[in-house]
């Protein structure tokens, strides 16, 4: 049973429209209950009604009447002048019945949708998103962002495609060659390292011991007794490696200062020396078992964790693989939750790809894998979910205020893919306006980008790192050395994605426009 209440100044007006919306429900048997009430006795009855119908001479009073409403989330309505002044109960009565059905219809659909997602697959992104081991991970491999961009860039100084320059800056090729080898060619070291630091301050254990064991014991792993360390190792070929090196390595040495298994130095020794001789045990434990492994039974543990991850590196290696990574990003967003959660678990593949490109391209070759952090960024434009499109959108051709101001809000951060302001402003998050779009777009364009790459339309990335607020179509030329081919295609990304998210967002925006226009009348 719906109640119904109408409010005017004294109460009078309404009384009389109340009996003409009694007779409509009566002739249509809608099973309501109508009264009416003063502006003043409102607060004592709102809570008890389910729609309250304001009078048109009550107007300045909506939004307040709209804020008494709130606790008790009943629907407020401003009744037409011309409906109100003809006392025309039955069409007012109808129109309002056909109003609550299309906003229960719409509750329901989003209820549906937003239980499914909160239900089935939030728990999995939230134990995703604080799983310490990949926390320390992705920490890891950020730690050396800086020095991979160096070593990209060199590459690129070193094999630039347009003969002017390369000529001028061929006298300095093995210089950038050897910042190139002394960076990106050593990746696996710097991982190593970071595992060891961001472990030890997961597990709440002593840094630099941490640090140094775990570069130590990652050395280890790459040596052979008849030729010595594998420098090769320090690349991606041994980045697996160095991962789980570092995790190990600082789960037992957080584990024997933990149970305290270790050599307790008299007081009066320097901290320096004491922290030394406290972590020799489980320094001795760690290298005797990785030793064994590598040295005495010539394991190689390269080859090992790269076989054993293979089915993730194919997965990311196909477009259909690729495509669900990225739509994997968007619909977590989608939940409210950052992608790095998804991003995280690829990017040590999606990185050695563009290591192994670089690698390919100083031999003199051509780039191998189409799946690279540089092709994630030109997917991102905008952000995850490919959002620029809906940012100039909003920016230029929006009605409602609400969407032109947040469109210019967030269109200077969205051009270097700082998208938060519009997934949480428009709200895209549990939108299903914005489902579609939102979860699909990222995953056709990854899917088409990478079958363009694979059948040589466009360019392959040739620089593994660049940053990930590098603007959209400026990373198509960064990430190819300034390929042409595949330049046009990131400014087809942007132009894409007006297109796809222009009928979504025609609807949200005048759904939006509509609704602005109520709270003016």
């Amino acid at each position: 049973m719906k109640k119904i209440l109408l409010c005017c100044s004294a109460g009078a007006s309404s009384s009389i429209l109340v009996k003409s919306m009694r007779n409509a429900a009566k002739k249509y048997q809608v099973d309501c209950v109508i009264a009416a009430t003063s502006i003043t006795q409102l607060q004592q009855y709102i809570s008890k009604a389910d729609v309250v119908l304001v009078a048109p001479q009550l107007v300045y009073e909506y939004d307040r009447i709209s804020q008494m409403a709130l606790p008790s989330q009943t629907r407020v309505f401003l009744i037409g002048r011309k409906d109100y002044g003809k006392m025309d109960g039955e069409h007012i009565l109808l129109q309002t019945l056909n109003k609550i059905e299309s906003l229960n219809m719409e509750e329901i659909k989003m209820d549906k949708l937003s239980s499914f997602l909160e239900a089935k697959i939030m728990p999995y992104a939230l134990k995703v998103g604080s799983n310490r081991t990949l926390t320390i991970i992705r920490n890891a491999m950020c730690a050396s962002m800086a020095l991979l961009i160096i070593g990209s860039i060199s590459i690129l100084l070193s094999n630039i495609p347009y003969e002017p320059i390369a000529n001028v800056l061929a006298p300095a090729a093995p210089f950038f060659n050897a910042v190139n080898a002394c960076t990106t060619g050593i990746l696996a070291l710097f991982v190593a390292g970071a595992m060891g630091y961001y472990g030890a301050e997961a597990f709440h254990s002593n840094r630099y011991t941490s640090v140094v064991t775990s570069l130590g014991t990652f050395a280890l792993t790459q040596y052979d007794i008849e030729a010595g360390i594998n420098v090769g190792g320090f690349g991606t070929s041994g980045l697996l490696t160095a991962i789980v090196v570092g995790y190990v390595t600082v789960r037992i040495l957080a584990l024997f200062e933990e149970k305290n298994w270790v050599i307790k130095m008299p007081e009066g020794v320097p901290p320096a020396v004491s922290q030394s001789f406290s972590s020799l045990i489980p320094a001795t434990v760690v290298l005797t078992i990785f030793g064994v492994i590598a040295i005495i039974f010539k394991f190689n543990i390269n080859t090992f964790m790269t076989t054993l991850m293979s089915p993730i590196s194919h997965l990311l290696n196909t477009p259909w693989g690729y495509a669900l990574y990225h739509s994997l990003m968007g619909l977590v967003f989608f939940c409210g939750i950052n992608s790095a959660v998804i991003c995280d678990v690829a990017y040590p593949f999606v990185l050695a790809n563009g290591v192994a490109n670089e690698a390919a391209i100083a031999a003199g070759g051509s780039p191998l894998f189409p799946a690279t952090y540089g092709t994630d960024t030109l997917i991102w434009a905008g952000g995850t979910g490919a959002t620029i499109g809906l940012m100039i959108l909003m920016s230029f051709i929006a009605k409602s205020k609400y969407f032109k101001t947040l469109g210019r809000m967030s269109i200077g951060p969205g051009i270097f893919n700082i998208n938060e302001p519009i997934i949480f402003g428009t709200p895209i998050c549990f939108n299903p306006i914005f489902l579609i779009p939102f979860v699909l777009l990222p995953g056709i364009l990854a899917f088409t980008t990478f079958t363009l790459m694979t059948s040589g339309i466009i360019a392959m990335p040739t620089v593994s790192m660049v940053p990930w607020t590098t603007p959209p179509v400026v990373i198509g030329f960064l990430m190819t050395g300034g390929a042409i081919s595949t330049t046009v295609w990131a400014f087809l990304v942007v132009v894409i994605s007006v297109l796809v998210y222009y009928p979504f967002f025609r609807m949200a925006d005048k759904q939006q426009y509509q609704k602005e226009l109520d709270e003016e009348k």
